[in-house]
This record gives structure tokens, sequence and C-alpha cells, in this order.
């Protein structure tokens, strides 16, 4: 009974019920895609480890430590391994976003096991000045192969004075969950370090490796709390928070999502409140015949609420689907760099249909009531 009202409903007036259905659509297909993409920015994303604590310069996201902080972590009791890196910094964001070259310590690949290579490539990287082992996917990208010659510009100046640096292919590093971490590549930093002229003996980041993550706030206190007052300070936290709140300094991403879907979604709810209420008052005549015919006031009221259902999930799951279907190209077209990274939570499904159902209830309140109270005389008079 209920679906042959809605149908009849729904098919009445065509060419408008899809309109009405493609603009929800195109606002929960954008629900779907910035609520996906908005985990990239909030570090909302799997790989980020607990357990290792990321030592910077407070101050500036790129700035230096002294080797000096190397000594000092090491010896807090509690931290297992200490790793320390830096890398050849580029002026142009375009060479950056081709790989970047990260100038590490020996047990890189111990600290950070996300990331696997080979023995030999390791001991040849750490024997070997001008040796790289470089990410699967840089190399695919840039048809590197061992024994090629990774040729680099940088704002770091060489021994020989220029910015020009060159190493040599050795091996190759995947990334066990991030395809994207695979875009770069690891040198010696103790090479990298003697042959710069400039800010010798210092390092970007430090890793320090707990021997359980629940002293990883214990410890990144006790690091803070020595070099507050230095000109080196640093901001220490476990990987993932560190990642999380320098995603958050940048922009308030998840707000920014939350400000632009409210928007949206006010603005779909003045359409679909609309398109129901004037669908209702083109049916006047109709109901009131459903009425003389037996029909309930609350079969009429209930049919009302259905159809403003029908139209939003119908939006819902469209746009959910295209969201899917949206995230393989972008992840071909992002050259791999996006793989694995983007996809569509629960929640983001969850949310979606509880928006949509909220949505259906409050554009067919009113004239769902309207159908209700309304008497057949006064519907036949409308004749």
């Amino acid at each position: 009974m209920y679906w042959t009202l809605v149908k009849i409903g729904l098919i009445r007036k065509r060419l408008r019920t899809f309109l009405t259905i493609m603009s929800m659509f195109i606002a929960f297909w954008l629900y779907g895609t910035l609520n996906t993409f908005s985990g990239v920015f909030t570090g909302g994303v799997d790989g980020l480890s607990a357990e290792n604590i990321m030592v910077m310069p407070r101050y500036d996201m790129f700035g230096k430590l002294p080797y000096s902080h190397v000594s000092f972590v090491e010896d807090i009791e509690g931290v297992d391994q200490v790793m320390y890196m830096d890398f050849l910094m580029s002026d142009s964001i375009e060479s950056m976003m081709d790989g970047v070259v990260y100038a590490v310590s020996p047990n890189f690949f111990e600290v950070y096991d996300r990331f696997v290579t080979d023995e030999e490539a390791l001991t040849e990287m750490v024997n070997n000045p001008n040796a790289t082992i470089v990410g699967q996917l840089m190399a695919d990208t840039k048809g590197l192969e061992i024994g090629d010659i990774l040729a680099i510009k940088s704002n770091s100046m060489n021994s020989d004075g220029s910015y020009d640096w060159s190493f040599q292919v050795v091996g190759f590093y995947t990334a066990k969950q991030i395809k994207g971490d695979e875009m770069g590549a690891v040198i010696n930093w103790e090479s990298f370090d003697e042959a710069r002229l400039s800010q010798k003996g210092t390092v970007g980041y430090i890793m320090a490796k707990a021997s359980d993550p629940s002293l990883s706030d214990e410890i990144s206190d006790i690091i803070d709390d020595r070099f507050i007052n230095s000109p080196y300070a640093t901001r220490t936290g476990p990987e993932s928070a560190v990642a999380a709140e320098m995603a958050g300094e940048i922009a308030d991403v998840e707000l920014i999502v939350n400000a632009i879907m409210l928007s949206v979604f006010f603005t779909i709810l003045l359409v679909s409140g609309n398109t129901m209420a004037q669908s209702i008052r083109e049916r006047t005549n109709d109901i009131g015949v459903l009425k003389c015919l037996g029909y309930k006031d609350k079969v009429i009221f209930f049919s009302v609420i259905l159809e403003a259902i029908t139209i939003c999930f119908a939006a819902v799951i469209s746009g959910l689907l295209f969201t899917l279907i949206l995230i393989p190209v972008i992840e071909v077209s992002s050259g791999g760099l996006l793989d694995d990274l983007i996809s569509v939570r629960s929640s983001t499904v969850f949310g979606a249909f509880l928006a949509g159902l909220i949505i259906a209830f409050m554009a067919a309140a009113i004239p769902a009531y309207q159908s209700l109270r309304l008497k057949v005389v006064d519907a036949l008079r409308e004749a």
C-alpha cells in the first residue's frame, strides 16, 4: 500500500523528482569525497606509530637541531633506539613532489619498520658515500634501476661549490602500508653531513623508539623540558600525535569540511522542503479522493514521509557509489601517491544515511502534517 502511494508521488512529476535527486546527489557526493580526503590532512591515516617519538624544532618545521640533541635522547631511560635524519631541501615545490631525498642514520629501517629493504642494499648505503636506496614508487616513476644515477638540485651547497647532488642507486625499499611513502630516497647522513658546506652537525628530525608506548608522553616531556630555554627548543610527541598537530597548524581541515557541508545541506534542505510542499499542494485533490476511498490519515502521512526518505536515500546511495568509483580514478591520476591512503570509511557511510534521514524528516514534516490534517471537504473544494 505504502509503496504504491510513494511510487505514484515520485512519478507524478518525473523531471522534478529527477532534478531533486540530482541536487541532493551532488551534496552527498561532496560529503563522501571531502570526508574521504580529510583524513589525509588531519593525520587520520594508518601507518603512524605511537611508540615512535618524534623530536623536531619547536618554531620551524624545517629548522635544524644540533647533533648533541641526539646524544641526550639516547641516554633517556626507556628509549630503545634513536634514529636521526635530515633532507636535501629544494626551493622548487615541483621538484619536491618528484620525491624527497632523506639523509638518515644507519638504523633508519630498524626504527621505521614500516619500510623494508634488503641487507645488501643497506650495507652498501652505509659503506658507499654516494649510494642511495630509492623507494619503489619513485623508481617506477623515474624508471630507475640498480646502478643508475639519481641527480637532484638542492639548496644545500655541495663540497664542489655547486647545488647539484648525485647518488648511485644500490637498492629499493617498499612501504608496508602507505604507497605514497615510497616516493623518496634515503642516503647516509654522515656522508651527506661531511659533503655539505653549511649547517654541519645538524639534523632535521630525531626519532626515538620507546620500549613501551605508555612511556611516550613521559619521554616527550623530558626532552622538551630539557631544551625549553635553548635556542634549539623542541616539540616532541608520539609520531601520530605530532603529525595531526602539524596538519592542524596548517589549517583546521575538519572545521572547513564541516562548514562546507553544513552550508550545502542547509541549501539542500530548503530545496527539498520546498519541493515536497509544492508536490503536496498539487496533490490536494488527489489526497481528498484517497481519503474518500477509505485511506486513513496516517497512511497518507507516512506515505509522504516515505516519499521524502526514498528521494534522500536514492541521493545518498548514488552519491556514495560515485565517490567509490572516483577513488580508483584519483589514485591512478596521483601516480600511486594516494594508493591505499584514501577510502570511504564506515563512519562516512553511516553519517551520510543519518544526514539523509534527518533531511527527509525535516523536509517532509510540514507537508505530511498538512496532508494529515487536510479535510476531505476542503480538498475537494480545490477542484
